[in-house]
């Protein structure tokens, strides 16, 4: 019996060692999401110091918040059971929250904290509270990946201004309410997705990382480390982030997509999401994708991977330098889809984004300024810093991250 015991407890030990998870650490204070405060010194000298392109970027960034201080402006709260309608509702206003933060940062002003703070309020003092309950049968596929990302501007915002001790207490305790009443949202989101076969056998694709990234974001706002620990790296969950790092990017070879119509061999660095290329169905009831948009997904499934890489910057897990066993990193998208937006061409590669040419540089899922924050992480890889020479700098809207000219700019 005492060997027994003796045996269960070495079994026990070793399967612990076998689910060794990710050391990490969240921070207690703030920023502790995106930007340290090294960042956020270099964005406010570079803002301010009249050379380009950053004077250009922070004067087109007044310009666009002066909106917010005219008299009759207000944002547009939805509380409905929409997920669809509350992402379009809330990404606006936390976009706008989130770049007045910023704003306060660089000019020191609390006229753009002040603004940023009463957005949030409006949205948590609601009634009914904005998110507390959507229809399954609207958006039954969608609610956890809208959820996940419209809010991710207002977790942005929030750990900026709480940077500066700028949130008042009452609201702080409405804000973090309002978040863990939208969590299991994208719980739900990826158990619907698990237990759907990942409707039509969808993986690993652009939803599956918007709820990585979101379950991350939660827990490290909410300085909540089982949430954290479940969603970077747990074999109890079955896409956590270095999951989808993994099944998400391509590898020369490896197959794509069971569904795509065509054959076309892979490369390093694909997204996973290039069958957005075609026009597919049978993934939920009467549901088609629309075609042409393989540059416009795997850029946004990009972008979401580069949100996980920054966090993990902030809680110390170097997910810009992480690779699987066979190969998959944050990186090599980066390289890969880079061409395009240096050539302007989708033909070259393989040639299977031929014809997509209205996606470059044209959708904030896909714009090239994600580069800009690929060249600040990584800035000696010369091909990031040749996409930003191809293109004109200052952009004020890469999707989740805004003006990101100013705030990675380097």
């Amino acid at each position: 019996m005492k060997r027994l015991t003796i045996l269960i407890a070495v079994f026990a030990l070793a399967v612990s060692a076998a689910k060794a998870e990710t050391p990490f650490t969240i921070p207690e204070g703030f920023p502790r999401l995106i930007l340290d405060k090294e960042d956020i010194s270099i964005m406010k000298r570079n803002a301010l110091s009249g050379e380009e392109p950053f004077a250009g970027a922070w004067e087109a960034l007044q310009e666009r918040l002066a909106v917010c201080f005219e008299k009759d402006w207000a944002p547009a709260v939805y509380a409905g059971n929409d997920s669809h309608a509350f992402y379009q509702s809330c990404i606006r206003s936390g976009d706008y929250a989130r770049d007045l933060a910023i704003a306060y940062h660089i000019s020191g002003d609390r006229k753009y904290a002040r603004k940023a703070v009463e957005i949030m309020d409006i949205w948590t003092s609601h009634t009914p509270l904005p998110g507390a309950c959507f229809d399954p049968e609207i958006r039954y596929p969608n609610t956890g990946m809208e959820v996940a990302r419209s809010m991710f501007p207002f977790l942005y915002a929030y750990d900026l201004l709480r940077a500066d001790d700028l949130v008042p207490q009452a609201s702080i305790e409405n804000f973090e309410n309002w978040l863990k009443v939208l969590l299991p949202h994208i719980k739900e989101g990826a158990r619907r997705w698990e237990a759907n076969d990942y409707f039509g056998k969808q993986y690993y694709q652009n939803h599956i990382a918007a709820d990585a990234m979101g379950l991350m974001s939660w827990g490290i706002i909410l300085g909540d480390e089982d949430l954290v620990n479940y969603a970077l790296d747990s074999e109890e969950n079955p896409r956590d982030v270095k999951d989808v790092i993994e099944g998400l990017i391509l590898m020369e070879g490896q197959k794509p997509y069971i569904n795509e119509p065509v054959i076309v061999r892979t490369e390093d660095g694909e997204i996973m999401d290039r069958y957005r290329h075609f026009s597919l169905g049978g993934h939920y009831k009467d549901y088609k994708t629309k075609p042409n948009r393989g540059l416009q997904y795997c850029g946004l499934s990009s972008t979401l991977l580069v949100a996980c890489a920054e966090m993990g910057r902030m809680i110390g897990v170097d997910l810009y330098g992480w690779a699987a066993e066979t190969g998959e990193c944050v990186k090599l998208p980066l390289l890969y889809y880079s061409d395009f937006y240096i050539l302007k061409d989708t033909v070259i590669k393989n040639g299977f984004y031929a014809g997509e040419d209205s996606w470059i540089n044209s959708n904030d899922t896909t714009n090239y300024s994600l580069w800009e924050i690929a060249h600040c992480r990584y800035p000696d890889e010369q091909k990031f810093e040749d996409v930003l020479e191809a293109n004109d700098r200052g952009s004020m809207a890469l999707h989740l991250f805004g003006p990101v000219t100013l705030t990675h700019g380097r």
